[in-house]
């Protein structure tokens, strides 16, 4: 498994950096974090919604930050893999502390290296296979 440390790929930090910019307190500060790393034409899929946008993918992890109980973290378990301007890697989401979710997630990037399209595949194996 993959462990968080000190990485020189730029597009695994942006991707970490996104992770992290979902959980900042203040939403403006929240959204530019959000946009700095973002295409303006992004698109985030996956199998419980489909944003579009900074705004938008701050909503969607609105319920996430309102739970001081259950503290949330997004924590990526593998490197980037990077074949031309398209990636992927895993990750999960902890709730106090356990995990809530393992997920595998796709993307592009744009000409400049932000990142246009995400889509996340809940389990690291499709359903009904074994």
């Amino acid at each position: 498994m993959f462990r968080r440390h000190h990485t020189e790929d730029p597009l695994a930090d942006r991707i970490d950096d996104l992770r992290a910019a979902v959980f900042i307190g203040n939403d403006r500060e929240r959204v530019e974090k959000l946009a700095e790393h973002l295409a303006s034409d992004f698109v985030c899929i996956s199998s419980q919604t489909v944003v579009e946008g900074a705004e938008r993918l701050s909503e969607a992890f609105s319920r996430f930050r309102q739970d001081e109980q259950r503290p949330t973290t997004l924590r990526r378990t593998s490197a980037v893999d990077v074949p031309h301007a398209q990636f992927r890697y895993s990750w999960e989401r902890t709730e106090g502390h356990e995990i809530a979710m393992e997920e595998r997630s796709f993307g592009w990037m744009d000409t400049s290296g932000l990142v246009s399209r995400i889509v996340s595949f809940d389990g690291l194996v499709p359903a009904g296979s074994s």
